[in-house]
């Protein structure tokens, strides 16, 4: 029973870290500007960016970091990789 409820929330985690949500800030220069977790795969967050800027996009940073972590004491850690990217939507004038 332990070892069910361990993998259930093993695959709760693995599924929320697929989602591809943007976080909406304005840029710099007055344009939509949005940062994407790419952790799914960075061919998720250009798809993304093609949605959410229909007139295109610049990206202003791309962001890849590594780190270990124990899940379970005890354990031997697990390599956790996050990616973002963070783009300017451009505007047709």
């Amino acid at each position: 029973m332990k070892a069910k409820i361990i993998i259930l929330g093993f695959a709760v985690v693995v599924m929320s870290s697929c989602a591809v949500e943007p976080i909406s800030v304005a840029g710099s220069n007055g344009q939509q500007r949005y940062t994407i977790n790419c952790d799914s795969g960075i061919d998720k967050c250009h798809k993304k960016s093609v949605e959410l800027c229909s007139d295109g996009y610049d990206i202003v940073e791309h962001e890849k970091k590594s780190f270990e972590r124990v899940i379970h004491y005890g354990q031997h850690p697990v390599i956790v990789n996050t990616e973002s990217l963070t783009i300017d939507c451009k505007s047709l004038r």
